[in-house]
């Protein structure tokens, strides 16, 4: 028996081992930003080098000498800044490259898990966080350990003023630790309504057809834009606070700054000292002080940045614990076995399905049938590996089904949803299930179920675009391409989910067609329907009711014991 292999789960996710990847890149940053900051001392050597050298020697020489390295050094720590700006934008690339592909697919499985708002949210996040390293507020980060070396600074020139640079300092902190607290909430809620906004305008655009025949326009819009506006108050809010916060702090800095240069005048008078220190101290001040203020103003794309880290690397630790590391057995052809299967919904007050035990061999088709709400397309949905069951197992040549699906082994199974959505441009693609494989094997999937006549009369054939979505087809010739798609690279189970209900009567022979060629090369389907006319075409039927099987069995038996209309006797 062949095997394939689920790679076993990491400790760490594909994010943290990404940006693990690119530690050396940010040391680099780092040494960068040490560069920039130091050249950030120049004007402060400047000014005491005049104060010191040039006034006293009054020398026209000296002074130009020092003005040309001063020059040079603060050209070079431009230089310096740009080279990092440059190189975090190159991170923020890479990680994007990098972990898109593995965020896409993870997005596609987590949709199945969560729900597609969330898992939307979670495929922007990646794209946020690489805004947040290509704009300057990353940078400035860098910048801040070098906050404690100019307050160092400060303390070498005098105590009291390293004191009072010491006193600035812990003020701005205070104020950057009550931006988070101010904001946090405002911000969460900001952010669950915008993404409860986009999720109605995505359902919206869906139904649009809908809607417009209804007149539901106005209402719709009205349901979008009341999220929109709950997430601009709650933006608001947040803006607001940080607006009267960083008011705050930009006058705590402007009054460390005056007391700065008083203390420093004092002290110029009590010692007779240099008169430069007042301008240097000013100034190493203020590069103490930069850094902690910037980052204040910055609060907020740090921690859109944050928030969209940890919702992405928790998408990715749920996804990832669905797999393990085991090696499984890739299906043999022995038919589909469902045993003791049941589904819940999480808080719902009784279970969807419950029980439900039936064995199909290779070969067999069973129709799927029952009132509405009685759990047929839920069930079906099970059978396909789109939801795990709650309870009990669907095994498929006797490997469990979500395993199937797991480990990549999807292409055994073949699903026509109701709601048939069509995926890729060309018609071959779309058959082909978007992996661009043999082309003759989407060719051999359309003779299967009658559609290869068809697909050769268009001008450009298996080349023709269907639009996106399959918008230029109508439904029936939709329903026809997705049950080539199903049926594509002959999967061992093909689950048909009402697949007559926008068929004609020719459309209807053509399906019948299918269904026996699908059973003559040992395909097991389950067709799921509420339309009688497509028992003849079966050759079991199972009857569900409240969510349990309340029959099974050969198709002949079973519809003369349950569906069978009584007959009429005259008097």
């Amino acid at each position: 028996m062949a095997t394939i292999s689920i790679k076993p789960s990491r400790p760490q996710t594909h994010l943290v081992v990404a940006l693990r990847a690119c530690a050396g890149a940010f040391g680099l940053v780092f040494l960068y930003s040490c560069g920039y900051n130091l050249f950030l001392l120049a004007p402060s050597i400047y000014l005491l080098q005049i104060y010191d050298r040039v006034m006293s020697s009054r020398s026209a020489d000296t002074l130009l000498m020092l003005t040309i390295i001063i020059a040079v050094a603060v050209l070079v720590g431009s230089m310096l800044d740009i080279v990092r700006r440059a190189a975090l934008s190159r991170i923020g690339s890479w990680l994007d490259h990098r972990l898109r592909p593995m965020v896409l697919t993870a997005s596609f499985e987590y949709a199945t898990l969560a729900d597609t708002g969330s898992a939307t949210e979670c495929y922007r996040d990646l794209a946020s966080l690489r805004q947040f390293l290509d704009s300057p507020a990353s940078s400035l980060f860098f910048d801040v350990p070098w906050a404690p070396v100019f307050l160092l600074l400060l303390f070498l020139v005098h105590p009291l003023l390293g004191t009072i640079g010491l006193l600035s300092a812990v003020a701005l902190l205070f104020f950057a630790f009550l931006t988070e607290v101010a904001t946090k909430e405002p911000l969460t809620q900001a952010n669950f309504a915008l993404s409860s906004s986009y999720l109605r305008f995505a359902t919206a655009l869906k139904n649009i057809e809908v809607i417009r025949a209804m007149g539901m326009q106005d209402g719709a819009a009205q349901i979008v834009y009341r999220d929109a506006e709950m997430a601009r108050k709650a933006q608001d809010v947040a803006m607001h606070r940080t607006e009267i916060i960083l008011g705050f702090s930009k006058s705590i800095r402007t009054l460390a700054q005056i007391l700065m240069m008083g203390s420093a005048t004092w002290l110029v008078l009590e010692n007779s000292g240099s008169p430069g220190i007042i301008f240097v101290s000013s100034l190493l001040l203020g590069r103490g002080l930069a850094p902690i203020e910037g980052a204040i103003g910055a609060w907020r794309s740090l921690t859109f940045a944050r928030n969209a880290f940890n919702r992405l690397n928790r998408m990715l630790i749920t996804v990832a614990s669905q797999h393990g590391g085991l090696t499984v057995p890739m299906p043999e052809p022995n038919g589909l076995v469902l045993d003791n299967v049941g589904y819940i919904v999480p808080f719902a007050n009784r279970p969807i399905l419950s029980g439900i035990t039936l064995r199909l061999a290779p070969g067999d088709c069973v129709a799927l049938i029952g009132p509405s709400g009685s759990g047929k397309s839920t069930l079906g949905r099970i059978m396909a590996g789109v939801v795990p069951a709650t309870n009990g197992c669907v095994l498929l040549g006797g490997v469990d089904i979500s395993a199937l699906r797991l480990c990549g082994g999807t292409r055994h199974v073949g699903y026509l949803p109701q709601d048939i959505e069509l995926f890729g441009g060309a018609i071959k693609d779309v058959i082909g299930r978007l992996d661009g494989g043999d082309p003759g094997k989407a060719i051999d999937a359309a003779k299967l179920v009658g559609l290869h006549e068809a697909i050769m009369r268009l001008p450009r054939g298996y080349e023709t675009d269907i639009g996106e979505g399959g918008n230029l087809l109508l439904r029936a010739q939709r329903q026809q391409l997705g049950l080539a798609r199903a049926a594509y690279g002959n999967p061992s189970l093909i689950v048909l989910d009402d697949p007559n209900s926008s068929l004609d009567y020719d459309g209807e022979r053509m399906l019948f067609k299918a269904i026996e060629r699908m059973k003559s090369r040992g395909m097991t389907i389950v067709i799921i329907t509420h339309r009688m006319g497509i028992l003849p075409v079966t050759n079991k039927i199972a009857i569900m009711r409240d969510g349990t099987l309340a029959a099974f069995g050969d198709s002949d038996r079973i519809y003369d014991t349950y569906l069978q209309p009584p007959s009429r006797t005259g008097t």
